[in-house]
């Protein structure tokens, strides 16, 4: 009979998650693991059997815990435009505006194409984003206009991501979001402007 796990693995891959995103994969020393995560060498690799299998798992546990919350808060079966622009506009708050950027962008960042140890947590991300904006699109402007609008606004998001770990200014994002969400708006037929939007999921 194998041992019972004696760490929280949800504590132990959000401690490790955040390493990752704010250093990155190749800058993370096993020892910086450790201390982060308080748990040993072999503990880290019985568990998850290397530093990637540790990365695969934090990211994966990071697309489950984080950004599919956000999404079903932000871009829901119910959600509108202007929940749609809460969760670009939300990336300028924290967590997200803390310097560090995002661990799935960052992990594409860092690993490109190619994929690595990312390539499984990216490319499922980075579909639900995709899929969760087009969703939204389609109920509000038609599956004509999201099917022309959802690339722009992917690219948006992911820039906006991209660009909170830069010394551009919060302001100017949050300016070119809501003037793009302006345009969109003008798009909707008039029936559906004049309903509330969702409330904002809280503590995301």
């Amino acid at each position: 009979m194998g041992r019972t796990r004696a760490f929280d693995s949800d504590a132990v891959l959000a401690a490790a998650g955040d390493l990752f995103r704010q250093r990155g994969y190749r800058d993370t020393s096993l020892a910086d693991i450790e201390q982060a995560t308080g748990l040993v060498s072999g503990s880290i690799y019985n568990a998850f059997g290397d530093k990637a299998g540790l990365f695969r798992a934090a990211l994966a546990h990071y697309v489950d815990g984080f950004v599919r919350q956000r999404l079903a808060g932000y871009a829901g079966r119910e959600a509108r435009l202007e929940d749609l622009e809460q969760l670009f506009l939300s990336v300028l708050e924290p967590p997200l505006s803390d310097g560090h950027g995002c661990l799935v962008n960052n992990s594409l960042i860092e690993f490109g194409r190619a994929g690595g140890p990312a390539a499984e947590g990216v490319d499922e991300a980075l579909s639900l984003v995709r899929t969760g904006i087009e969703a939204v699109l389609t109920r509000e402007i038609g599956a004509a206009g999201a099917a022309r609008e959802a690339t722009p606004l992917v690219i948006l998001y992911h820039g906006i991501l991209t660009l909170s770990r830069s010394p551009v200014s919060f302001e100017a994002m949050a300016a070119a979001v809501r003037a793009a969400f302006r345009r969109l708006q003008e798009l909707r037929p008039g029936d559906r402007a004049a309903a509330p939007p969702q409330p904002r999921p809280g503590d995301l």
